[in-house]
């Protein structure tokens, strides 16, 4: 067993003493922040002078930080303290933010010696072909022009580098125009516009166009590290792993060039979103960080530990570190044990993306028949699955999931967003918390919707009204929508008028646009590829059938999302998944929280971003980017459970071998379907 307390804490205090940046690196559960909190208390208390800023990534983490070390420091999230920086000096972000706009060049990949040249020419014609079509559509936005139809694979093939070429040059002229509208623009204007887009029109850039910005801004005016190591003597992130990659490789410039200390605490296995940070090895073996592992877990059960130790990428194997408990005794070893089980079922045929949708809903039935038997095994778990699809599906949101499927590629992030902007989720909310009997908190909410209670009739007239939107099933969002306005419960903001009058001029400007209402009923119709409904309407490129596609989607959307077959209902479970009230959570929700029991579905559900099996099954060099992914995402999964664990896999039979040598006590589970 670890000791209660490791000498990871001393070790930075010592790097905080002789000025050192460091890397606290630690597994799930093992007190990062906890350690962050000690690192400022011996800062206030040493180093009285000392000018400190943490950055973390989520209001929530602040929050939670602030919670935990109060506010003598400033602490932000990433995306404030770069606002914060770099948000005044307009003129300089001006020189480069064309950049955020411009089409990226095609440069080949180096070919890996065991990846076949089949593959690497189809890998690379795929590649091409997605910079084409983005060239495309930001030449057609821009110029008002369709380009020419992208070439053939066996045209490219014959040679790529004079087409690589033709079309690098293309791009450089599209590039250097976009520098020229930009450069037109009054730069006084430029905002940031706290979303996640980027607009050319009005000049803004959303939450990754800051990320982009500073980079570029580092690069082009090189003293802007040196404003930032005048401020501060001390800067520290947490959860440095979700950082943008290019942002920490500029901060970590900073102890060269500055001396401004710099401490990392996070741990490199749970960066399992795109464009985050994996490792800092390099910055180690050059001494830039001092590297203070801490393999302490305070969290998890002994047999979990076991597990999640088999599945981390680097030397840090954790063990049971005890905690204090509320009368200042240690809580016993006993307490720290729970249990972890493997089941599996075979099949030999398993449904891809493109199979039949009776043959995907058999095999979903085996995986709900896994889960049920893990249901057994464990009270009250957490099921945690991959794909947001599979969680509106089990939650209860399957509708309302779909809508916003069908017209975004960014679901998660457009939802939440997209439903606040319409009032719906403020409905929701007073839902949950008339629900949950916090009416004190609810009370408040309707007083800034105008809803006043001076007697007891208010009072029932609030719980009439409450009960009414509960119990009806039948009650569409808009519905909804309308009835809390009417009765005040909440007040109608500038955003949701001009959303309304937005989407209304819209949809009547399309009724009187003829070419697009004969695009509309050709695509109803069935004729929904630019090759199959060219003739009809005359298209001259695909930009111009995608465009029109756009349209329709957009038409439905706005149709759907309003209409009377999306309940309210939908809302209410959505609502309670967001407050992770639901049995169904998503791997990625999971990151950072503690539950008591936890079972893990080791299944993509068509999704090829992830690939389970390469856990267990030998691969080559081209796959182990998606297996580090995939092995990085079951950790954080696994590591959630504090006491009980079980974890379920559906394989074929020829991976039942390896998939045993990784879990030896894994269980058959025979299921006739």
């Amino acid at each position: 067993m670890a000791s209660e307390t490791t000498n990871a804490i001393e070790k930075c205090k010592k790097c905080i003493d002789e000025s050192k940046s460091f890397i606290l690196q630690g597994g799930a559960g093992s007190g990062k922040t906890e350690s962050l909190k000690e690192i400022l208390l011996y800062i206030k208390k040493n180093h009285t002078n000392a000018r400190v800023i943490c950055i973390t990534h989520t209001n929530a983490a602040v929050d939670e930080i602030v919670k935990r070390v109060g506010d003598r420091y400033p602490i932000s999230t990433i995306h404030a303290f770069l606002h914060g920086l770099i948000g005044n000096y307009k003129k300089n972000i001006k020189e480069v933010i064309a950049e955020l706009f411009f089409v990226p060049q095609m440069i080949r990949s180096e070919q890996i010696e065991k990846v076949l040249e089949k593959d690497y020419k189809k890998a690379e014609y795929d590649k091409y072909k997605e910079i084409y079509e983005k060239y495309a559509s930001k030449f057609y936005i821009i110029c008002k022009e369709n380009t020419d139809k992208v070439i053939g694979k066996k045209e490219y093939d014959k040679n790529p580098i004079r087409y690589n070429k033709i079309l690098n040059d293309k791009i450089d002229k599209l590039n250097d125009k976009i520098t020229g509208i930009i450069s037109k623009k009054d730069y006084s204007k430029i905002h940031y516009n706290e979303t996640n887009f980027d607009s050319m029109n009005d000049v803004s850039y959303g939450h990754d166009g800051l990320l982009t910005i500073l980079h570029l801004l580092f690069n082009k005016f090189p003293l802007l590290g040196k404003i930032i190591a005048d401020r501060y003597d001390y800067l520290f992130i947490d959860e440095y792993q979700d950082t943008r990659t290019e942002v920490l490789e500029d901060l970590l410039t900073l102890p060269t060039k500055y001396g401004l200390t710099i401490g990392l605490f996070g741990d490199s296995m749970q960066s399992i979103y795109e464009k985050r940070v994996g490792n800092v090895n390099a910055y180690i073996d050059e001494s830039v960080l001092i590297a203070v592992p801490k393999a302490d877990n305070y969290r998890c059960s002994y047999e979990v530990i076991e597990v999640i130790n088999q599945l981390r990428l680097d030397k840090i194997l954790q063990d049971v570190a005890l905690k204090k408990i509320d009368n200042g005794e240690y809580e016993k070893e006993i307490d720290r044990h729970g249990l972890v089980k493997v089941l599996y079922s075979v099949v030999d045929q398993k449904p891809n993306a493109f199979s039949l949708p009776e043959e995907k809903e058999k095999f979903q039935a085996i995986i709900d028949g896994l889960i049920n038997e893990a249901k057994k095994v464990v009270e009250n778990p957490k099921i945690l699955v991959l794909t947001n699809k599979a969680i509106a599906e089990k939650n209860g949101f399957k509708k309302l999931y779909k809508v916003f499927d069908d017209r975004y590629s960014d679901v998660s992030d457009r939802m939440e967003k997209y439903l606040n902007s319409i009032l719906v989720m403020d409905v929701g909310e007073l839902c949950n918390l008339y629900l949950k009997k916090e009416y004190n908190l609810l009370i408040k909410h309707i007083r800034k919707g105008g809803y006043t209670i001076s007697s007891v009739s208010d009072k029932k007239r609030l719980h009439d009204i409450m009960q009414n939107i509960i119990d009806n099933k039948n009650l569409s969002i808009q519905e909804v929508i309308e009835i809390a306005i009417t009765n005040k419960l909440i007040k109608p903001t500038e955003t949701y008028k001009n959303k309304l009058k937005s989407n209304a001029n819209f949809l009547e400007q399309l009724k009187n646009d003829h070419r697009y209402q004969e695009f509309k009923k050709l695509y109803l119709m069935g004729q929904k590829t630019f090759n199959q409904i060219k003739d009809n309407i005359s298209f001259e490129s695909k930009e111009e059938f995608s465009k029109y596609e756009s349209i329709w989607k957009q038409e439905r959307f706005i149709q759907e999302i309003f209409s009377d077959e999306l309940k309210f209902d939908e809302i209410l479970n959505y609502t309670k998944y967001l407050n992770e009230e639901t049995e169904y959570i998503t791997m990625h929700k999971t990151k950072g929280t503690s539950i008591t029991s936890v079972i893990v579905v080791m299944e993509e559900y068509f999704w090829n971003k992830y690939d389970f099996s390469l856990l267990y099954l030998p691969q080559d060099e081209s796959k182990m980017e998606k297996k580090i992914n995939s092995q990085k995402l079951i950790y954080v999964a696994c590591s959630r459970a504090r006491k009980n664990l079980v974890c379920v896999k559906v394989l074929t039979s020829n991976e039942v071998e390896p998939f045993l040598q990784l879990f030896p006590n894994a269980e058959l589970v025979d299921q006739v379907i």
